[in-house]
């Protein structure tokens, strides 16, 4: 991990703020204010931003590449949101907010650049500035919609529906999904050992061609149909 010093540049702050779209013209400028003040690190893809039990001391916004904030439980995880560019981590939000540790783990899925205040200064702007209370309650809002579809689809759809819709979403256009049996588990809130059993039988109709670390779709349309 390597910190910078640099402040956010302003026509990269400015970049930034209009992609909160939620935001009204106004109070993307009062943003971009904001983010110019902000301090910038990188992270190579594969660093962990946080962990389970780590007290959060800071706000970040992304401003390049993806993180993926996921449950851990001994081996196994369950994906809980990707972060980009325009969006905040409400993991990082609620435990700013309420003086709470890390109960997930972040990790960056490219390589990602970040730009951070700490978090008692966030907590005063936060108690002085509406442009920022009303960014941190649009995006809690907007993940708290994503996350009763993610529990309608825990509850009333089947892992053979979820697997094959989380296979159609990473899906190259080479026809390959470049993720492992475990990563694909974690995707869908399942075990390793339950999404190779589903593959091979996929395999065995003739709709799959799982090799390590990556799967071949061959029947995009029956993925299609059961993903529904």
């Amino acid at each position: 991990m390597k910190q910078e010093s640099a402040l956010v540049d302003p026509d990269a702050a400015r970049a930034l703020s209009v992609l909160f779209t939620r935001l009204d013209q106004d109070d993307q400028v009062r943003l971009a204010q904001i983010v110019q003040t902000m301090r910038v690190e990188r992270m190579a893809q594969g660093d962990l931003l946080f962990r389970p039990g780590v007290s959060c001391e800071r706000f970040a916004m992304l401003m390049d590449g993806t993180v993926a904030v996921s449950l851990i439980h001994q081996s196994r995880s369950k994906l809980l949101y990707r972060v980009s560019p325009g969006q905040l981590c409400v993991h990082t939000l609620t435990n700013l907010l309420n003086s709470r540790d890390y109960a997930a783990e972040a990790v960056a899925q490219t390589e990602v650049r970040v730009a951070w205040m700490d978090a008692g200064r966030f907590q005063a702007l936060y108690a002085a500035e509406p442009a920022l209370q009303r960014l941190v309650a649009g995006s809690l809002a907007e993940r708290c919609l994503s996350f009763v579809g993610e529990i309608y689809s825990l509850c009333f759809r089947s892992i053979p529906e979820r697997l094959a819709e989380t296979m159609l979403l990473h899906m190259g256009r080479d026809g390959w999904v470049y993720k492992t049996h475990l990563q694909l588990a974690g995707e869908i809130g399942s075990t390793r050992e339950v999404v190779s059993r589903q593959l091979k039988q996929w395999a065995l109709v003739g709709w799959v061609q799982s090799e390590r670390n990556r799967v071949f779709i061959k029947e995009i349309d029956a993925l299609h149909r059961l993903a529904g």
